[in-house]
């Protein structure tokens, strides 16, 4: 006959035992649903990172537009110069009218982003270029033409992450210029510039509308 004292001490063994294995149990399960538990917004986190640049890009355009008029000299430098009727081939034109643009979905949204930021990667090279040419002393002018292509290339690897994420196919790489871009004359290329800074600032402008849009659809 098993003595009462170690049927009390096997019985609290048995206890134990069944917490431990419970606990362990419940970890696994546990475990096992955070496993299975899909992202609902794979992308949520950069599209949150994509609209903080967006919002540093807004205060570094408004910078780097003045300081491209500031270097051109007249007219470009004239207090109050504003040409918005100037265009220019090839240069992403950001407005469009406001229903167009409120209603349009993800994948043209996005899309649309893409291509205009693959365009001004070049163009915002072909600038520099010039203004190496046009105004070599232009050092604080040419830095901030260096940083803002910098800059367009961490949207454009963003804009590359969220397509991917979302399953939409980024647009085919294209060049947008021929070497006949560079043989313009120097007014020209101080027009095209201007066209430029000034597009590549409205579009910073509605990409920033854009994934604020994008920011309250998928929140991180």
């Amino acid at each position: 006959m098993t003595p009462v004292g170690s049927m009390g001490q096997i019985s609290k063994r048995c206890h134990s035992a069944i917490a431990v294995l419970e606990s362990t149990v419940q970890g696994w399960l546990t475990a096992a649903g955070h496993l299975a538990r899909p992202d609902p917004n794979p992308s949520a986190t950069t599209i949150s990172q994509t609209y903080n640049l967006a919002r540093l890009l807004q205060t570094n355009t408004t910078k780097l537009l003045n300081t491209y008029l500031s270097a051109q000299g007249s007219p470009f430098s004239d207090p109050g110069f504003s040409a918005l009727g100037l265009r220019w081939a090839g240069v992403p034109v950001a407005t469009l009218p406001f229903l167009a643009w409120r209603t349009m979905g993800d994948v043209e949204r996005l899309a649309r982003n893409y291509g205009a930021y693959a365009t001004f990667d070049a163009f915002l090279q072909l600038v520099w270029d010039d203004q190496d040419e046009l105004c070599p002393n232009c050092s604080e002018l040419l830095a901030m033409l260096g940083t803002a292509r910098a800059q367009t290339r961490g949207l454009l690897a963003n804009l590359t992450y969220i397509m991917a994420a979302m399953g939409i196919p980024t647009p085919p790489a294209t060049d947008p210029l021929t070497s006949e871009a560079a043989s313009v004359g120097a007014f020209e290329k101080k027009c095209r510039g201007y066209v430029v800074c000034r597009e590549y600032h409205g579009w910073v402008d509605r990409t920033v509308r854009d994934f604020t849009l994008l920011k309250a659809k998928y929140p991180a």
